[in-house]
């Protein structure tokens, strides 16, 4: 397995939680991978996803964003790749409909056209814009560390493709305003976004988030003495993303101490709510639940060191 199917692993096995963020997911997997067909007259859609785990987790997301059951998926065998992929189809009168509010199609006085544009209301909010590029990093991306298992002359390259210019120069603008830095190449009729800096390709996965493939980029980096220290203060710093991971895991501890020995109705209103939010949303970052408890990260940080004071005393 290469660094990118390390990637795309994390990504495919914590899906998102909004059903938004689902909605931006799907939409960037569609993009990534997707072809439109017609089939009887009528519009139709497919996509390939690597493993029939993964194939079922999209389907039930369907289900979830659009109250679609999935009844079509295909396996294709790769011969280049040496491995199956798995095809998951939507056809009929649902397809087009889907498609629309993905913002894939648009619709103008009667006439239906792909949109060549990724980013509009589907990906308007951050976190949207996160999953949208998780979806198509997870269908159309790719990423290799040197002398990982592609020859000890291949250096660190990660890349997305396109079929069109547009969509891969709104990636690269977009990926800019987060200080992930990007550039665009030609290759045969594809439109390529790639990064050739170990730690632009950090800054790229921790962006996405994908905190444990953050954490074995970073020690691969350091096992090759290619570690920067002047860009330690960056968010996906080591030091950081530990920090950020032994908090998390140290007050989530500290919830389900307090939940299996007195129960969480023990507690007062704010910390209550801070503890089921703590379980609720495991992954979220201090900035990430404080914002979805309208408190600030001092207050948060306040309430979560009560939390473990409590669990510490039981």
């Amino acid at each position: 397995m290469n660094f990118g199917q390390v990637v795309k692993k994390e990504i495919f096995s914590k899906p998102p939680k909004e059903l938004h963020c689902k909605k931006a997911f799907l939409a960037g997997l569609i993009r990534g991978s997707g072809e439109i067909f017609t089939e009887d007259g009528e519009l139709g859609f497919q996509f390939r996803l690597p493993s029939d785990e993964v194939a079922i987790e999209v389907a039930s997301l369907f289900n979830e964003v659009f109250g679609y059951e999935v009844r079509e998926v295909a396996v294709n065998e790769d011969k280049l790749n040496k491995k199956d992929n798995f095809v998951i189809s939507v056809s009929g009168a649902r397809a087009a409909e889907i498609l629309t509010a993905l913002g894939v199609l648009t619709v103008a006085g009667g006439d239906i056209a792909v949109n060549l544009r990724f980013y509009g209301e589907t990906t308007a909010s951050e976190c949207c814009l996160r999953a949208f590029i998780r979806g198509l990093f997870a269908a159309s991306g790719s990423c290799v560390l040197p002398g990982k298992g592609t020859g000890a002359k291949t250096g660190y390259h990660l890349e997305m493709v396109f079929s069109h210019y547009t969509p891969a120069l709104e990636t690269s603008e977009k990926l800019a305003t987060f200080g992930v830095m990007t550039k665009i190449t030609r290759r045969k009729e594809n439109y390529v976004l790639y990064i050739k800096s170990a730690e632009e390709i950090k800054n790229f996965i921790a962006f996405l988030p994908a905190p444990v493939s953050v954490l074995k980029i970073t020690d691969y980096m350091i096992s090759r003495g290619l570690s920067n220290n002047s860009n330690r203060q960056k968010n996906c710093d080591l030091g950081n993303v530990n920090r950020q991971i032994e908090a998390a895991e140290k007050s989530l501890a500290a919830v389900k101490l307090i939940d299996k020995k007195v129960g969480l109705a023990s507690l007062k209103d704010a910390l209550r709510e801070t503890a089921a939010a703590r379980r609720d949303y495991p992954e979220d970052s201090i900035a990430e639940l404080s914002e979805r408890l309208g408190i600030t990260k001092s207050c948060l940080n306040h309430r979560l060191r009560k939390l473990i004071e409590i669990s510490r005393s039981l």
